[in-house]
């Protein structure tokens, strides 16, 4: 998906790991945004995280440059390789199971107008062409607008980068650990440390199918247990309470029906947590992580740091 023979100004890096069945819808919204901003000169990166399916035979056949890891390292191994495999020097990383909005790409691209910018989030919200109608896809809408109210409150803050788009100036991606990036609000933490600021474009939209059953919710759930452990001891601001509250606050009264099937299912897995039931699937549970969190005394953290969700520090957990 790159034209001409010059050194292309943006990459879209696509970690993926399984996805051949929905990386070609994801692939199709990347060149209609891409179109839609007039770049001319992009490269699509597709970097398969050893996959079993065909993700990279498709990957291929949509046009786009297919790396693949020799053994599964996850997906934050998989955007680091996406990003020393080319020389753009702004990056865009996108989930595979995700379609991107058309402007999407121009709302990004103007989130760059300053230079002192070195990362803007988009905004993740479930396909709006689906029927909602299990109380855990209610419970998905209800967590992708409390985290857009949540975003929308904070300014330039580490938090803002979690979800399935966003973009980073190569400069600011080095100065944020380059390789060594463990996760995407790590790494946002040290890229502001080093002097970068972080902003949220709402307008800039990714669309994605929520879970649809309590097995699937509950294995994100303790993917993002595992994640959370990781940002033990690092540099990741706490979020205001004040803003947290007044979010929660706003979604409830924007959609109370899903906020109580949000509420209902969080229960459910806070129980089993607390009872000791839940356990990661083979792939965490190999890896160490669930059992051995990373030692906290690694790196620096600022005292008093909170490192809860926003619905943790909202009273109602996640």
């Amino acid at each position: 998906m790159s034209t001409g023979n010059r050194i292309p100004d943006l990459a879209v890096i696509i970690p993926a790991r399984n996805e051949a069945s929905r990386l070609g819808g994801c692939l199709g919204s990347v060149r209609e945004a891409l179109e839609r901003a007039e770049v001319t000169e992009a490269e699509v990166i597709v970097v398969d995280d050893h996959s079993t399916d065909e993700t990279s035979d498709v990957a291929r056949a949509h046009g786009a440059l297919a790396l693949r890891q020799s053994r599964r390292l996850g997906k934050m191994a998989a955007c680091s390789l996406g990003v020393v495999s080319s020389s753009a020097s702004l990056l865009f990383f996108v989930d595979a199971d995700c379609c991107v909005d058309s402007g999407a790409f121009s709302a990004l691209l103007r989130g760059f107008a300053r230079p002192a910018v070195g990362v803007v989030a988009a905004r993740s919200e479930p396909d709006s062409g689906r029927i909602v109608k299990s109380i855990v896809e209610r419970s998905a809408v209800f967590s992708a607008l409390l985290l857009h109210e949540t975003k929308s409150r904070l300014t330039n803050h580490d938090f803002l980068p979690i979800g399935r788009l966003m973009a980073v100036r190569r400069a600011a991606y080095q100065d944020g650990g380059g390789q060594q990036w463990p996760s995407d609000r790590i790494y946002a933490s040290r890229a502001k440390h080093a002097g970068w600021e972080i902003i949220y474009m709402p307008e800039a939209v990714v669309y994605y199918q929520p879970v649809g059953t309590y097995d699937q919710l509950r294995s994100d759930y303790v993917r993002t247990v595992v994640a959370h452990a990781h940002l033990t001891g690092d540099w990741a601001e706490p979020l205001p309470r004040g803003v947290v509250r007044r979010a929660a606050s706003a979604s409830l009264r924007r959609q109370p029906l899903n906020a109580g099937a949000w509420l209902a299912l969080r229960a459910r897995l806070w129980s089993e947590q607390s009872r000791g039931l839940m356990r990661p699937d083979k792939g965490l549970a190999s890896s160490g992580i669930w059992d051995n969190p990373p030692d906290s005394s690694r790196s620096p953290s600022r005292p008093g740091h909170n490192h809860q969700t926003p619905e943790e520090q909202a009273g109602i957990r996640a």
